[in-house]
């Protein structure tokens, strides 16, 4: 019986980590396989449209459309409610980001789906690309991706991560000023520069 009693605490310790670890190790290589689909595509409007300063940029529902052109099998969801995480989104911190996520976002920003189930959002910033925002410069627009899509954790710099458009390309969203308060990837921020942390390490280390 003794036996059987620390069996069972040893499992109650080990088993979480090692699904933690899992999960995490999932969501690096979803991330990884995410942010080449989104780079690759990105590329391919620069090369047809030229940079974003060009015009392209100036809406979220036009960068929505040139997007769109170019991933495959995506679900369009226009403006409509559905197609993000539903309920709290939390920091990595673990307070609360926002409350009914995807029902505040309806009308103000163009959403997909992608074929393997990647939750995309294209916010519009700046079409001058002038912006400089959590810890990343020269931003032109962000692309939030959920990357379990409905599924928890919902939380920022865990299946929550943030790719910012710049006039040359995509690039994942902290590496310039890493040091800025809101770029930091740690369990005491808020976990918004936690993209460039996850995929320069290869490894969610927090």
């Amino acid at each position: 019986m003794i036996t059987l009693v620390i069996i069972g605490v040893i499992a109650a310790i080990t088993v979480p980590t090692l699904i933690n670890k899992t999960n995490n190790q999932e969501y690096v290589s979803k991330l990884k396989k995410t942010y080449s689909t989104l780079a690759q595509a990105t590329n391919q409007i620069i090369a047809e449209e030229g940079s974003p300063k060009n015009g392209w940029v100036s809406s979220g529902d036009n960068i929505y459309k040139l997007y769109k052109k170019h991933l495959k099998n995506v679900k369009d969801c226009g403006t409509g409610t559905g197609c993000y995480s539903q309920g709290t989104i939390k920091t990595l911190k673990g307070t609360v980001s926002s409350d009914n996520f995807d029902i505040n976002l309806k009308g103000d920003y163009k959403k997909l789906i992608s074929a393997d189930g990647v939750q995309i959002i294209f916010e519009y910033i700046s079409d001058t690309c002038s912006s400089s925002i959590v810890g990343t410069n020269n931003v032109c627009a962000w692309i939030h991706v959920d990357l379990n899509g409905e599924k928890k954790p919902n939380q920022i710099g865990r299946d929550l991560f943030l790719f910012a458009l710049k006039s040359n390309g995509l690039f994942p969203a902290g590496c310039d000023n890493p040091e800025n308060s809101n770029a930091k990837c740690d369990t005491n921020s808020q976990g918004w520069g936690c993209a460039c942390k996850v995929l320069r390490e290869g490894a969610i280390n927090y």
